[in-house]
């Protein structure tokens, strides 16, 4: 009687601890479930946030090339061997009265024609 009770105590030991071992793993599985879903989340939203950026990164793309297209019909620096030359036509500065640059004292306005011509008006 007393080698019986000895084993089933030992039996039902070994059952508590399998059953701490089962609950523990059980639980590590929960937490890394969770752990899991957690990530899986954080992945879907910076993709999104990638695509939107993405997307805004091809509408500056365009944005930026009709404004390189409207530049380039526009404007044509003037590059005649006169006041005007290195200015884009149509833009003003300070000058003196034969078209230098100058911010100390101007005398007068300058701006180029589109004909790289200069117009200098007196302050």
């Amino acid at each position: 009687m007393k080698k019986e009770s000895v084993i089933i105590g030992v039996l039902v030991i070994l059952l508590i601890i399998l059953a701490v071992i089962i609950f523990i793993f059980y639980n590590k599985n929960v937490e890394l479930g969770r752990d899991n879903q957690d990530l899986i989340n954080t992945n879907s939203n910076l993709l999104q946030e990638k695509d939107n950026l993405n997307n805004k990164i091809a509408e500056k793309d365009s944005e930026l090339s009709m404004l390189q297209q409207d530049v380039e019909k526009i404007y044509k620096s003037c590059i005649a061997q006169n006041a005007c030359k290195g200015h884009f036509p149509g833009i003003r500065w300070n000058c003196n009265n034969v078209g230098d640059e100058t911010n100390i004292n101007p005398s007068h306005v300058c701006v180029c024609d589109s004909s790289c011509n200069l117009n200098a008006t007196e302050i």
